[in-house]
């Protein structure tokens, strides 16, 4: 096993509004109050930011604010999404202008990724999609989101460019909505820089078996990133890890070992109403107890059940190891 390095995002303590409170439940703080509050939570050793939104201020002020906290700086999140010039995409807008400005958009955060020690950019086009059908021409928009992810990545090969996939939201049907599109971009760009962010609402969201998704990444060596959260199948609802499922997630920590990630694994979570420092919390106390329920079970185990194609045997094991 790997160890674990655990971060979050800012974006965990803002107002979190929904569609029918858009100011949200509680007052967002600043983002150096964020850094703050993150460094406080037990098993965080990292924080993910987002760009341009939490550089407000400067970059050398939130650099300044992580280094006296002693955390490191996980990834850098461009924000393709909560910018109005994006509501009709990003780098895949028929309009040339706005796909060079979310290009140039990524290549500054590359820059201020870099400054703060990370090598991982992460990238959500939740913009890049459509509504309605004969809205867009599905050819130029994939090929438009191809040139630009090449552009971006091939600035600075130094920095890792990580896609995050979702089936949904904000558009109703996204342009990078599974794992297999996110990789077919992936081989269609062919940069060794680009690959993908699995985060696991989007995947359950999406229909996806975690585990074989972590298998098929890795085996394509574009595992860059993930973000760690729990959904009712549904919808995005970015709750605490494990509140939902629990063979699923020990299956995704099972195979997160057997491939050897040894990336960050951040904890994206959007608590309405809760404390976000617990949700948080909850969240990397839940992982710890998979890792020691796997060890209870044994890999021995595992393979065997499935060597002799026995999966009431693991289920067994796994209900016995529990009543511990």
């Amino acid at each position: 096993m790997s160890e674990r390095k655990f971060a979050t995002g800012t974006w965990v303590f803002g107002m979190v509004g929904d569609r029918f409170l858009l100011s949200g439940y509680r007052k967002g703080l600043d983002v150096l109050e964020r850094i703050a509050s993150i460094a406080e939570i037990e098993g965080i050793s990292g924080v993910e930011l987002l760009y341009p939104a939490d550089f407000a201020d400067g970059v050398d002020r939130v650099d300044e604010a992580i280094e006296g906290t002693g955390l490191d700086c996980a990834a850098v999140g461009v924000d393709l999404a909560g910018d109005p010039r994006w509501k009709f995409g990003s780098l895949s807008s028929k309009d040339a202008r706005i796909r060079n400005e979310a290009i140039e958009l990524i290549k500054n955060g590359m820059d201020v990724a870099s400054s703060l020690g990370t090598k991982r950019v992460n990238i959500w086009p939740g913009q890049d999609g459509y509504d309605y059908a004969f809205e867009v021409d599905y050819s130029n928009s994939w090929e438009w989101f191809v040139e630009g992810i090449s552009s971006a990545a091939s600035y600075r090969s130094d920095v890792l460019l990580c896609v995050e996939y979702k089936p949904r939201e904000p558009r109703i049907r996204s342009l990078i909505d599974t794992s297999a599109r996110a990789l077919l971009l992936c081989n269609e760009v062919g940069l060794g820089n680009v690959g993908v962010t699995v985060d696991i609402g989007h995947a359950i969201q999406a229909g996806e078996n975690i585990a074989e998704v972590i298998h098929m990444l890795s085996r394509a060596r574009k595992l860059f990133h993930i973000h760690l959260n729990d959904n009712r199948g549904g919808w995005d609802d970015d709750m605490i890890l494990g509140s939902v499922r629990l063979v699923e997630f020990l299956e995704m920590v099972d195979a997160l070992d057997r491939v050897g990630y040894d990336g960050w694994l951040s904890v994206d979570v959007y608590p309405y109403r809760e404390d976000p420092q617990k949700v948080v919390a909850e969240s990397v106390s839940f992982f710890a107890f998979l890792d020691r329920l796997l060890e209870r079970i044994g890999k021995e185990a595992i393979d065997q059940a499935r060597k002799g194609d026995d999966p009431v045997s693991i289920f067994s094991t796994i209900r016995k190891a529990l009543s511990v």
